[in-house]
This record gives C-alpha cells, structure tokens and sequence, in this order.
C-alpha cells in the first residue's frame, strides 16, 4: 500500500498526525498534571523516544543495505551483459549479429524494468520482453552447441549467457524487495504515541509548546520520507543510476561502426 502514495503525500501525512497527537496530548497533560508523577512519566518518555531513534536507524539501515545492493546489482548486470557481447564476438557473423540485436533490445527492457517504480504494467511488460529475449538467445546457443565444431567457444559463450541471466534474477529479486509496511505501520504508531507524550510534557506546564512540536513533526516526518525514498529506487530524489546499463547502447554503437569499416 506504501508503494502506491506518494512520498511527498506520506510526510504530510505524518506531520499532520504528529501535530494531532502533539495537540490531543497537551489537553490530556493539562488534565492530570496535578495526578501524574515526574519519575514515572520521566521513565516512560525516555523509553519512547529511546525505542523510537532505534527504529529510526533500524529502517534506515535496511533502506542503505537495499540502496547499496541496488546499485551494486545494476553495475554487476551490466558487467554481465559486456561480457556476453564482447564474447558473441567470437561467433560467426551471422550469430553475431543476431546477438548484438538481441542485446541491444536486452539492454532496453532492463533499462524499463529497473527504471519504472510505480506502474506495473511497465515493469510486466519489460520482465516479459527480457524473458521472451533470454529464450531468444538461448536458442542462438543451442544452434551452436548443434553445430559442435568449436567446443570452447560454446563454453564460454554459454558461461557469459548463464552469467548474466543469473545477475537478471539478481535485479529483479532485489528492485522488488522493499522495507515491510508493517515497519513503516510500527514506526508510525511509536511516533503517534511519543508525540502524544510530547504534548503531555507541554500540558503540564500550561506552555503548548506549537514551535517545537510543529519542528519535531517536520523533523521527524522529512526523516521518515528520506527512509522511504531511499527503499524506493526510481520514485524520489534518491535514485539508482542506471548509467551502467544505459552506457551499453554506446558500446552497441561502437561494435557496429567497426565491424561496418572493417567490410569497408
């Protein structure tokens, strides 16, 4: 559900809720000042808020770990794909060419996959195009494994070709893993409850406190939506490049112009 709203529509959500509560803990502080004792109350707001920036760096960590690894699996992908084209090279022409087009189309539906965050039917339709491709030159594979009369070029054709179908998978599984909503849903009632105690500080003393609740709402909110835009790759302002992967068109480039002067 997380995935669906918009990150900036979530922080203002959540400063608004934060205001909320900073608001309805003032009035209930302001009721029972006279009945609520400062050691217990101490305790319980230090526990809170303790429990809070350990959730905080909690989903900040695993929101890093994903980022990393995205990034990491982008630049190992397109390192596959390199090697497959620099060693479909070592084919006949015929083959040849028929891998440099296939990459080449390859390369674009990786690119729609992990560029698209939102819209499924994007990310469906590149999944399909990258399946129906893999097939496509696994068959070019086979033709050469039929024809059995240079072993070690289909060895280590079909090493680069399992290689980069693996580091595929690897991108799928790892674009599509996100932080769990139930850890958003958790990290949001412990701020609910800890702004709430916020306001029961404020109340007490008769001060409500609307500058520094309304700071720790935006604070808190904005920290809250850097989290999410980190765990989500192509959403935010915080992306992966797919630099590695967009760069192969100009290796594409490159192999054509030479083999074209080289018939010349």
């Amino acid at each position: 559900m997380i995935n669906s709203i918009d990150i900036w529509v979530i922080v203002l959500l959540i400063a608004a809720m934060i205001v909320v509560c900073g608001e309805v803990g003032f009035r209930i502080g302001a009721g029972i000042k006279m009945n609520l004792h400062e050691s217990p109350y101490g305790v319980l707001q230090a526990a809170i808020f303790g429990l809070l920036a350990l959730l905080i760096a909690f989903s900040f960590s695993l929101g890093l770990a994903r980022y990393d690894a995205r990034r990491e699996s982008i630049v190992s992908e397109a390192d596959a794909i390199r090697v497959v084209m620099r060693r479909s090279e070592l084919l006949d022409e015929k083959r040849a060419v028929l891998m440099r087009g296939y990459l080449s189309r390859y390369v674009d539906a990786r690119v729609g996959f992990a560029g698209e965050e939102t819209d499924y039917r994007i990310k469906s339709d590149a999944l399909q195009r990258s399946a129906t491709l893999q097939r496509q030159m696994w068959n070019v594979a086979i033709t050469l494994a039929g024809s059995n009369n240079r072993p070690e070029v289909l060895r280590l054709f079909v090493e680069a070709l399992d290689r980069m179908f693996e580091q595929g998978d690897d991108v799928e599984a790892i674009f599509s893993a996100h932080i769990p909503d139930a850890v958003v849903y958790v990290l949001v009632i412990v701020m609910a409850f800890a702004s709430v105690l916020l306001g029961i500080g404020f109340g007490r003393t008769d001060r409500r406190g609307t500058a520094a609740v309304v700071s720790f709402a935006l604070v808190l909110a904005l920290v809250v939506g850097a989290n999410i835009d980190l765990d989500h790759p192509q959403r935010g302002f915080i992306r992966v490049s797919l630099e590695p992967l967009q760069s192969l068109h100009q290796l594409f480039a490159v192999t054509t112009h030479v083999e074209a002067s080289l018939h010349h």
